[in-house]
Order: C-alpha cells, then structure tokens, then sequence
C-alpha cells in the first residue's frame, strides 16, 4: 500500500516537473520567434520578402475559398430577399394604379351615361333592344381609299346592310355587304365611311369621316366647338341604324403656330388587333 502511495506521488512529480520546464522552455521560445519575425518584417533580403510575399497570399487566397460558401449564401439569400420585396413593392403599386384608373374609369362612364341619356331625352330617342353576335374575322381588305374585313356570317343568320360591328362595346364599323355565310365590314377608317357622333362633355354633334388610311376626321363640325384633349366620342344614333352610345375615340388637340387649335381622332382599336368581332343585331 505504501508503495503504491509512493508510485502515485512520483506521477504527480513528475507531471509537475515537466509542466514547469516546459512553461519555462516554451516562453524564451515564443519571445524569440515574435523578436525574430519582428526582425524578418524589417530586413530587406529577397528570399525572406519572397517567402513572406507568398505566405501571406496564401493566407489571403485561404481566406477567400474559405469565405466562398458563406458569402455566396450569404449574397443570394440578400439578392432574393431584395428581388421578391422588390417585387412585391412593384406589383403592389402596379395594382393600385391599376384599381384607381378602374375607378377613374368607372365614374367617367357614370356620367358619360347619364350625359347620354339626358341627349336621348332632349333629342326624343328611345332605346333599341339588340344583342351581339361574336364573328371570326376571315379576311383583311385593303384598297386606295377602302378599308374593310370579312367575317363568318351572313344572311343566314340574318345579318343586314348597315348593322354596326363592335369590340368590347368599341365601333368598328359597319356591315356594307352581306352573302349567305359571310359578310363585310367597312372600317370606320374607310373614305366611304360616315358616322354620326357626339362629344357629350361638350353637346357637341357632328359626322365622322374615315380618311382611308388609318384614321378618321371631323365632319360638319361647329365652328363654335371648343374641344378639349381627351374628349370622348360616341356614336349619336340619330340615323336610327348604329346604336347610341358606342364609344369610338377620343379628341387630340394641337395648335397651330397662330394658337389655332387643330383636331384630330385617336380611334379606340387598333386594325391589327381584329380577331373575334360582335354584330349589334335589332331584336324583333
């Protein structure tokens, strides 16, 4: 028992021992490397700048594969955060511009009705009932001075000379020909072509005529008219075939050098986009 004290006592003096003189050993050691990197720093020799020139781009580079990963999630999670707020910011903001002009829009339609219907009243025109037939345009016609297009019905579905031809409640124009299973359509851009309308913010009536281009012209317009930009234009129904009230375009304002004003008609379609029409039919 005493010798197995005695065995205990001596790994412990020896574990202090070797503590101690390592303590003692490695202190002078580390002092003397930082004296001499310290000294390394300043002497100038080549080999010793090369080497220090080396070591340190490879700590550099090191750090730089190492922080790969980390900066590359670190910048992606960043991008996509400020991608998708980004987004949202945009498509928020596009929909509410999108609800105020709907609203805009809704309450300019509001009192362009009651604008119509007050015409009606004073003028003495009643409503005419009529429904829409949707149509497949089949063929572009393009002359001189016409402006036209075929579509897939005709007479046997009781279509007639003159019945108004709409997109989205926007006048086309209106049927010139009819045939047993297809019709044609004189463009409101067609020199022939001639339409009564109204401007109702300012109770002004006159005709429209094509220019057989691409657009369309005042006719027997007042000459105390004083229009105004954007001014809406719908057809009248005072020739008592095209309905009242179908909307066609807008005023364009410019003046001339002498502060005259000139007017033109930014039409309400674009020809190009004619695919699928309706044909306004009187319900009998």
């Amino acid at each position: 028992m005493n010798a197995t004290k005695l065995a205990k006592s001596s790994t412990v003096g020896t574990a202090i021992l070797e503590r101690t003189f390592k303590q003692k050993f490695l202190t002078p050691v580390l002092i003397g490397a930082c004296f001499l990197l310290l000294l390394l720093e300043n002497i100038s020799f080549r080999p010793i700048k090369l080497l220090k020139s080396l070591v340190n781009d490879a700590i550099t580079y090191s750090t730089f594969i190492i922080n790969l990963p980390v900066n590359f999630g670190a910048d992606t999670t960043k991008s996509f955060f400020e991608f998708f707020n980004f987004n949202i910011h945009q498509e928020n903001k596009i929909l509410k511009d999108q609800v105020n002009k709907l609203i805009s829009e809704k309450n300019e339609l509001l009192f362009f009705k009651n604008e119509n219907d007050n015409l009606k009243r004073t003028l003495g025109i009643r409503n005419q009932g009529d429904y829409a037939l949707l149509v497949k345009v089949i063929k572009e016609d393009t002359s001189e001075f016409g402006k036209s297009f075929s579509i897939t019905k005709g007479s046997s579905e009781n279509l007639e000379r003159g019945q108004a031809v709409v997109r989205n409640n926007i006048y086309l124009g209106r049927i010139s020909e009819v045939n047993l299973l297809s019709s044609k359509v004189m463009i409101v851009t067609d020199a022939g072509s001639r339409i009564p309308i109204v401007i109702p913010s300012k109770g002004v009536n006159a005709i429209l005529k094509g220019d057989g281009f691409s657009n369309a012209e005042f006719l027997f317009l007042p000459t105390s008219a004083n229009l105004d930009d954007n001014d809406q234009i719908y057809t009248s129904g005072t020739d008592g075939i095209i309905k009242e009230g179908l909307y066609v375009g807008k005023v364009i304002v410019k003046e001339d050098k002498n502060k005259k004003k000139k007017y033109s008609i930014d039409l309400g379609f674009k020809e190009h986009q004619l695919n699928y029409v309706s044909v306004l039919k009187l319900k009998r």
